[in-house]
């Protein structure tokens, strides 16, 4: 997904915020973020997908197995392949859900990459245009 570190601090003008307040902030981000991409996302989905998804993201066992037995010969694919280039250990529990998250989406719901980056931007500007008002409350 996203890493909401120091550097998006920087990106919204947010970088001298005090260290003490900085965790603080970035899990706001996050939790901001995750909500309006579920928002944007579930626009697009009907029930049964809406369903199947959050069990996706619950990490259920049996959901991310059937997942798996359907899509084969996994590991080969270049989803797979790029998680595990990017440090996933192969076969871990983390690697197995973010892979069937991102097939799923890419089946279920392909332009998640652009809501992802427009409900980035568009937080990312909301913030810069309240920073003055964040860093006087502070």
């Amino acid at each position: 997904m996203y890493n909401f570190s120091d550097t998006f601090l920087e990106s919204v003008g947010l970088s001298s915020l005090p260290e003490s307040q900085k965790a603080g902030f970035l899990e706001y981000a996050q939790d901001q973020f995750e909500t309006r991409i579920g928002k944007k996302m579930s626009e697009g989905l009907n029930e049964a997908q809406l369903a199947e998804f959050g069990k996706i993201i619950d990490n259920d066992p049996e959901t991310i197995q059937r997942f798996l037995n359907e899509a084969g010969d996994y590991k080969n694919s270049s989803i797979y392949q790029s998680l595990l280039n990017n440090g996933g250990e192969d076969g871990s529990a983390d690697i197995l859900n973010n892979f069937v998250t991102a097939t799923w989406l890419n089946k279920n719901c392909p332009n998640y990459v652009q809501i992802l980056e427009n409900v980035l931007k568009e937080l990312q500007d909301e913030i810069r245009s309240q920073k003055d008002a964040i860093l006087e409350n502070i």
